[in-house]
């Protein structure tokens, strides 16, 4: 996408004053092995992102960052490739101060205006006024803000995650705010001070960006459903825009049309601690994915937390049990077929060693019992325990998954490792446990 100079409307330039303020947060977009590798919060590097394909409004500088880009296209090695629009952004930045709020969060630029990024819905609720392309503002009124909504849908049904804009001029007591040391700093730490800081905001426009999911997950997902794993989707994303995600795979279809839905959408940290509090309460057993804060106090109350490595916050990761490496959704499967694996392994050698030393055990104490000699001695014990025991026991530990292991049910937790039938079964062994005592009498 090219954007000419004469394009950049006074709207446009104010978004792009905003994202070169959001590229200032610690992400950036890197080259490794000819791939695009973003780093650092997965918004604001799609952010820059953006940036990069609205390009500058500097008509030469443009065409400086064009060659620049095809004479690096030639070169062996493409790691050194950077993102030109970005640095020359970058070098007219100023420094900001960034101030978070449960929703949205709010960035001061400098000393001249408040640059908001949020939820749509949220940022028309404290907008008054929204912004036209040659920077005029009219009042926001009822059939307005209809019209946004409706563009709002238009874009959430594509599947686009969709990112509110809007700035406030007026300061007030906030002017000059530069850190920690400003008269104003205690303001902001009285939550009540909040809603006059977010309110009669200029709301600016919206950005739609792209988070399609993984092409492994149509795979990843059937063999859950057979498996008897029951997903569900809570994202922080509008409605529209999850739903419109889900359906780019059928597997997904049958969850939007079951009773009571599985997809939760603009999902707050609270909401997702009560999903789990009643699952749990349900007697289910929860294995809950995360990569941000606002899913940490969740992750920690869920069965199995699982952070993602590569975008998952060292504090997601803290509160988890388990890091993905690749934040892929295929391995959790992975995972759950080799536990299965494990589980009926370490059931078969448990099981195989009771009833094989049974027949000992009942034997020692029918010659205790009835006064005989000894029918064992402690060599014959550790004999039998050493050679006969240990290696089949031990060849049970290494038996492959089934093929068919993960189109089983799951079983449930209280499940019992010895249940009522695999008792009875040993107890109707009586011949054997006999024809042991016999052949060591």
């Amino acid at each position: 996408m090219d954007w000419y100079c004469y394009n950049m409307d006074a709207t446009l330039l104010l978004m792009l004053k905003y994202v070169q303020s959001a590229m200032m947060l610690g992400s950036s977009v890197m080259v490794m092995t000819r791939v695009f590798k973003a780093t650092g919060l997965p918004t604001e590097a799609a952010l820059k992102v953006l940036v990069e394909k609205m390009g500058v409004p500097d008509s030469k500088a443009r065409s400086k960052i064009r060659d620049a880009q095809i004479v690096l296209s030639y070169w062996i090695d493409c790691n050194t490739v950077k993102l030109g629009c970005c640095d020359w952004w970058m070098k007219r930045s100023k420094r900001v101060n960034l101030i978070v709020f449960v929703n949205p969060w709010v960035l001061l630029c400098g000393s001249q205006m408040v640059l908001v990024k949020g939820a749509v819905e949220s940022l028309l609720e404290y907008s008054t006024h929204v912004q036209l392309a040659d920077r005029s503002t009219v009042p926001i009124d009822e059939s307005c803000r209809q019209l946004l909504l409706s563009r709002l849908l238009e874009m959430s049904s594509k599947g686009l995650r969709c990112l509110g804009l809007a700035y406030k001029d007026d300061l007030g007591e906030l002017s000059k705010y530069n850190a920690e040391t400003h008269p104003s700093y205690k303001k902001l730490l009285d939550p009540s001070c909040c809603c006059s800081i977010k309110s009669d905001l200029v709301f600016v426009g919206v950005v739609g960006l792209r988070d399609p999911p993984r092409e492994e997950i149509h795979k990843a997902e059937n063999d859950c459903r057979r498996a008897g794993i029951k997903i569900m989707v809570i994202t922080g994303d509008n409605k529209s825009t999850a739903e419109a995600v889900c359906r780019e795979f059928s597997c997904f279809l049958m969850i939007l049309s079951q009773d009571g839905g599985k997809v939760f959408s603009r999902a707050e940290p609270r909401h997702k601690q009560e999903i789990v509090r009643i699952l749990k309460e349900m007697g289910e057993v929860l294995a809950m994915t995360g990569d941000g804060v606002n899913d940490a106090p969740a992750l920690k109350l869920t069965d199995i937390g699982i952070a993602m490595g590569i975008t998952g916050t060292e504090v997601a990761k803290e509160a988890s049990d388990m890091v993905l490496v690749d934040d892929n959704f295929s391995t959790i499967v992975s995972v759950v077929a080799e536990g299965r694996a494990i589980y009926n392994n370490m059931k078969a050698f448990i099981r195989y060693m009771i009833s094989f030393n049974i027949g000992e055990v009942i034997s020692i104490f029918l010659t205790a019992v009835l006064g005989t000699p000894e029918c064992l001695i402690p060599v014959q014990l550790l004999w039998v325990n050493l050679v006969t025991d240990g290696p089949p026991a031990t060849a049970l530990g290494f038996n492959p998954a089934d093929v068919d292991i993960m189109q089983k049910p799951a079983r449930k937790s209280n499940d019992a490792l010895i249940n009522s039938w695999v008792f009875f079964r040993y107890m109707v062994n009586w011949d054997r446990y006999f024809l042991f005592f016999d052949v060591y009498c």
